[in-house]
C-alpha cells in the first residue's frame, strides 16, 4: 500500500450483486456484508459472511450485496504468516464507492493492526470444522453431482504427514563451511520440509518421458526407519491403478513453526471431506488412533471439489479423488521455495501401457548438474555433544576431480537470488 497512489475504485449500484473473483499468491479478504457464496467455481456456502482467508493456489469466488446505505467502504486486504505484524505487515486497501456518495474516502484506521471486521470468517487459518465462529472448506458443500470419489471405503489410504525437521540436510549445512555438527546452537540451523521424512528428488528428465521402473522410486514403505532422523531424498512415488478411489489424509505435525501450508494437487480435483485442528502438535500415530476410535468426521454427500487446500497446523485435512487421468502428477505445498527444496511427491496413476504415448524422437533431459558437487559432502555426528570446528573459510570447488585449495587463480561467480513468498492475505470491506 502506497500513501501516493490513489486506491482503487470500484463502483457499485444500490441492491446489485456483485460477483468478485480473486485468485493467486494467498489473502484475507473482508467484506460489510456481504455473502460469500463459492469458491474454486465448485464449492457452494449459504452463510453470510464477513471475511474470508485465501491461500497460495487458491481461487475464490464471492458474491456482494450492495445493500448499505449509500457512502463509501473500504475493501481491506491484509497478510498473514510470513506478512502479519511479526514481519512486513502487508495490507492494501480499495474503495467500494456507491453511486450517489460523494468523492470522498471512506473514514477509518487502515493501519494492518484495524485491518479486521467481526462476523463469520470463511476457511480461516488453522482452524477447521472444531470451531463454531468459523467455516472451513470441509464444511461447504458443492452443487455437483456426487461421484465414485465418495464410497464409503476407499481403494488407497495414504497417511502424508509433514513438518519443517533438523536434518544433517547438505544442501543446507556444507562442510566444511557451516555443516550440520558444526553450528553449535539449535536455532541457527537450517530446517528441512519434508513429507514422511522424504525429500522430492526431482528426476533429471520427466517422468512421463523416462518412465523407470518401480525400483526408482520411494516411499513410506521403502526407505529405511533412520529416514525420521537422518535426512533423506529420494523420487518419491505413490503408485495407484488407474480409475481406483485414493483417500490422503494430510497432516501438519506442527513442530517447528505455528504455520500453514496450502497443498496442490496436478491432474485431478479432490473432494475435502475432512478438516481438524487437534491440538499445536500431533503426528500420524495419534491420527491413526484418532480415526479408529470413530473420532475422525467424513461428509461423502456434496463434499467441495478443489485442486488446493489448507491444512491445519497441529491436525489433518483429508481429500479423496478418483484417479482416472493416468501419468505422473505432482502434489506439493503451493508455497514454492518449499516444494523446491523438496514438500512434494508424485502419484503415478496407471501402468505406463495406460499413459499417453511419448511421440518418437521425442527429446529427452538430463542433469546440468556436476556429479561431485560438494553440495553432498556432510559433517559426521560427533561423537560427544561438543560440535565440529569450521575448519575453512574460503569457498573449495572442484573442477575436474580437483580441489581448489590445489588450484589457484580460479574466479568464482556469486550470485544472490532474494524472492519474496507471500502466504496468506485476507480482504475487508468497511
Amino acid at each position: 500500500m502506497s500513501e501516493l497512489i490513489a486506491a482503487t475504485s470500484m463502483k457499485l449500484r444500490p441492491y446489485w450483486r456483485y460477483l468478485f473473483k480473486t485468485s493467486g499468491l494467498g489473502s484475507k479478504y473482508y467484506t460489510n456484508p456481504g455473502d460469500l457464496l463459492s469458491f474454486d467455481l465448485n464449492v457452494a456456502n449459504d452463510r453470510i459472511s464477513t471475511s474470508l482467508v485465501t491461500y497460495a493456489g487458491e481461487r475464490y469466488d464471492f458474491i456482494l450485496e450492495a445493500n448499505n446505505e449509500i457512502d463509501n467502504y473500504w475493501i481491506r486486504f491484509r497478510g498473514l504468516m510470513d506478512c502479519d505484524e511479526r514481519f512486513t505487515k502487508a495490507r492494501q486497501v480499495g474503495v467500494l464507492h456507491y453511486e450517489g456518495a460523494l468523492e470522498n474516502e471512506p473514514m477509518g484506521d487502515l493501519t494492518w493492526e484495524e485491518s479486521h471486521n467481526e462476523g463469520l470468517q470463511l476457511n480461516a487459518l488453522n482452524k477447521g470444522e472444531e470451531e463454531d465462529e468459523t467455516v472451513s472448506v470441509a464444511e461447504m458443500r458443492t452443487f455437483m453431482p456426487d461421484d465414485d470419489s465418495l464410497k464409503e471405503t476407499p481403494d488407497y489410504q495414504f497417511y502424508v504427514a509433514y513438518d519443517f525437521y533438523l536434518k544433517n540436510n547438505s544442501h543446507f549445512h556444507k562442510s566444511p563451511y557451516y555443516g550440520y555438527y558444526q553450528v553449535p546452537n539449535a536455532n541457527d540451523k537450517v530446517t528441512t520440509p519434508q513429507l514422511n521424512h522424504i525429500s522430492m528428488k526431482i528426476p533429471s528428465s520427466p517422468l512421463m518421458i523416462s518412465r523407470p521402473s518401480p525400483e526408482n522410486f520411494c516411499n513410506v514403505s521403502s526407505v529405511s526407519s533412520s529416514c525420521k532422523q537422518d535426512y533423506c531424498e529420494c523420487s518419491h512415488v505413490l503408485s495407484v491403478k488407474l480409475n481406483s478411489v485414493v483417500e490422503v489424509i494430510i497432516v501438519d505435525e506442527g513442530v517447528t513453526f505455528d504455520a500453514n501450508h496450502p497443498f496442490h494437487l496436478h491432474g485431478h480435483n479432490f473432494r475435502v471431506v475432512g478438516m481438524r485442528r487437534l491440538s499445536n502438535f500431533t503426528d500420524v500415530e495419534t491420527v491413526k488412533a484418532f480415526d479408529r476410535a470413530g473420532l475422525m468426521r467424513r461428509n461423502l454427500r456434496n463434499a467441495p471439489i478443489k485442486d488446493t487446500v489448507t491444512v491445519p497446523d497441529g491436525g489433518y485435512t483429508i481429500i479423496r479423488f478418483k484417479a482416472d487421468n493416468p501419468g505422473y502428477w505432482l502434489f506439493h505445498c503451493h508455497l514454492e521455495f518449499h516444494v523446491e527444496i523438496g514438500m512434494a511427491l508424485v502419484f503415478k496413476v496407471g501402468e505406463h501401457s495406460q499413459m499417453t504415448r511419448v511421440p518418437p524422437n521425442f527429446p529427452t533431459c538430463g542433469s546440468y548438474t556436476p556429479d561431485n558437487m560438494l553440495e553432498l559432502v556432510t559433517t559426521e555426528r560427533p561423537k560427544n555433544d561438543s560440535y565440529i570446528s569450521i575448519t575453512h573459510w574460503w569457498p573449495v570447488v572442484y573442477l575436474n576431480s580437483t580441489s581448489s585449495a590445489q588450484i589457484t587463480n580460479v574466479g568464482l561467480l556469486w550470485t544472490l537470488i532474494v524472492g519474496l513468498s507471500l502466504s496468506n492475505f485476507f480482504i475487508e470491506l468497511t
